[in-house]
């Protein structure tokens, strides 16, 4: 038998086994969907992209259909995700405790500092933040976030405050998976600025115009959980207002692990 032929048998049985599996199907589509941005996708894109035949993603699309998570077009049949999918998916992340907790803080901020607050969690796993929740306030001019995509941690306030927690194992394998990296030096030097001041600042890195500012959090186990920011014009942003918005976010983001401490806060 040639070796080509060895290693596509080797392959076979976990190739069939995603196949027979409905559930894992339907989340490796669902997730492939939710993380890119085009409006709709044709059957075989969605087979090559989550490595299935096209007539089982076609199966595995018509089940979601039925269910509402996604819908067709009958022209040309190219499916996305439908409003169903979305109130679901949004309704779970307004339940998840860290965003109940941290909702009442994040609105503390905003109303205080008159600026968007923002909650981002760390991925350990993917080595990245995702920012979860904002509160925006009532001003002709504001900085928003893109939500719900997870970013290098070298390219955000929120990735260098979370850094300046990292043990020096985790820092390494985090500064290895960023695509680019600022240099060794300009690094460490960063995040001894964000341990001596407590909060990271980054100008520009996601949206030109925009300051973001970030103070890290631990999780109820000790480890790093992500970080409470802001987002600011910077047509609005002075040193005056740098230093007054990052002590905010300091007792803030206290206040944040004392609740996550709280197994009462924590179950109401």
């Amino acid at each position: 038998m040639m070796p080509g032929c060895e290693r596509r048998r080797a392959f076979m049985p976990e190739i069939q086994n995603r196949e027979r599996n409905p559930l894992g199907r339907t989340v490796r589509l669902l997730t492939w969907m939710a993380e890119h941005d085009a409006q709709d996708f044709g059957v075989r894109e969605l087979a090559a992209a989550v490595d299935m035949a096209p007539s089982t993603t076609h199966r595995s699309l018509g089940a979601l259909e039925e269910e509402g998570l996604v819908s067709s077009d009958p022209k040309n049949g190219r499916y996305r995700l439908s409003l169903g999918f979305y109130r679901l998916a949004l309704r779970g992340a307004r339940r998840a405790p860290l965003v109940e907790l941290a909702t009442p803080l994040l609105q503390e901020a905003a109303r205080a500092g008159e600026e968007t607050s923002q909650l981002a969690v760390y991925g350990a796993l993917e080595q990245s933040v995702l920012f979860l929740s904002e509160v925006v306030p009532n001003r002709r001019l504001q900085a928003r976030s893109r939500l719900y995509r997870w970013l290098p941690l070298t390219s955000t306030a929120a990735g260098l405050a979370v850094l300046s927690l990292l043990d020096p194992a985790a820092l390494v394998a985090a500064f290895s998976e960023s695509a680019n990296p600022p240099s060794g030096s300009e690094l460490a030097e960063a995040l001894q600025t964000v341990r001596e001041r407590g909060f990271a600042t980054v100008r520009g890195a996601r949206e030109e115009g925009c300051v973001e500012l970030a103070v890290p959090f631990r999780s109820v186990d000790g480890r790093p959980g992500g970080a409470l920011g802001f987002a600011v014009p910077e047509a609005r942003f002075t040193q005056k207002l740098e230093q007054a918005l990052g002590r905010l976010l300091v007792v803030q983001a206290g206040k944040l692990e004392s609740r996550l401490r709280d197994p009462v806060a924590r179950a109401s």
